[in-house]
């Protein structure tokens, strides 16, 4: 009878294996466990998937759950036996005592020729302690009282302040007066926002989507834009690989939430436009040329051209993206 029992393991451990080739394992824990009320501590989330699964890894936002995030990065990579390691850790700070529960962390992913969904994860706990004492009980040994100090004699402190204010007061004008002459010497040049304008003008007129070249389109329109934000918010943008300039976006807080995720989705389909042949229709092209320039216009220095909030859709020029466009998501343009 152990040889049928052993073939039928054998034929079990089989039919499990295509499904284990594709799980994607999702872990996450704070480190330390326990901390103080203001304490930052960090929040990690480790990542382990197939190769050719499609995973969708987000930032989180200003807030999650009852901590503030304050900071957060990545960890190289590691591939091993056709699957990824992926590790990206936050920093939290807590202002509130007591056990508390963090959310699951919102990971996504799509397996070749499957549709998204939402992959396991558990919540952390994790302990926020007051600073103040324990009360003292009436069994606790107290040592005996300091001697008190002398008073202190604040005259002193209180002339050398002064000089020392007088001092920076004196060259904080000469500064402002130096500073003046030489920006009224400058010649005042065009600012971010008219130069911008004017490149994306100029690539309109080429008419680039009529005649169907849609990465030298991609390519002109997201080096405008990042050019923009060089100029416009000092971020070395031309510079940066798109994981890079979203990390420095969502540490600019000059950026407002919007705008950071009308970017993040912009220069995400731009890539693939550019490097993985994905091949957009013109109206999506159009739609993405809206997008750069009301981006262009509500971040301008002057603010001349912001709107409220509620105006600011998923780079649908004015209004909600019809189905089946590639910026409403992700999935849309894979």
């Amino acid at each position: 009878m152990k040889a049928p029992i052993n073939i039928a393991v054998g034929l079990l451990v089989l039919l499990a294996s295509p499904a284990q080739a594709q799980e994607v394992k999702l872990s996450a824990r704070v480190e330390p466990p326990a901390v103080t009320i203001g304490t930052p501590f960090r929040y990690t989330v480790e990542i382990d998937a197939p190769k050719d699964v499609e995973l969708v890894i987000p930032l989180l936002g200003e807030r999650f759950g009852d901590f503030s995030v304050t900071d957060f990065g990545d960890e190289p990579p590691r591939e091993d036996k056709g699957r990824v390691r992926v590790v990206r850790w936050f920093e939290l700070v807590g202002y509130a005592v007591g056990e508390k529960t963090l959310p699951p962390y919102p990971l996504k992913y799509r397996a070749p020729g499957g549709e998204q969904q939402d992959a396991e994860a558990k919540e952390v706990t994790v302990i926020v302690r007051s600073l103040l004492p324990v009360e003292p009980t009436p069994f606790d040994i107290r040592d005996i009282a300091e001697p008190e100090a002398l008073p202190f004699d604040w005259k002193p402190v209180l002339i050398g302040s002064g000089l020392v204010a007088v001092l920076l007061g004196v060259l904080a004008l000469v500064y402002f007066l130096a500073t003046r002459r030489r920006a009224a010497a400058v010649v005042a040049g065009p600012k971010a926002h008219e130069v911008a304008l004017q490149a994306l003008a100029r690539l309109l007129a080429r008419r680039l989507l009529e005649v169907g070249r849609y990465e030298e389109y991609y390519v002109e329109l997201s080096s405008i834009v990042r050019d923009y934000v060089e100029r416009r918010f000092g971020l070395h943008a031309p510079e940066m690989t798109t994981e890079e300039f979203l990390v420095a976006m969502q540490r600019d807080r000059r950026l407002t939430p919007e705008h950071r995720g009308l970017l993040g989705e912009f220069l995400t389909e731009s890539d693939l436009v550019k490097f993985a042949r994905h091949l957009p229709t013109t109206e999506q092209g159009e739609r993405g040329y809206e997008a750069a320039r009301r981006f262009v216009e509500e971040s301008r220095e002057d603010g001349a051209g912001r709107v409220g909030d509620a105006a600011l859709g998923p780079m649908s020029g004015g209004g909600p993206a019809p189905t089946g466009s590639s910026f409403e998501g992700r999935d849309a343009s894979a």
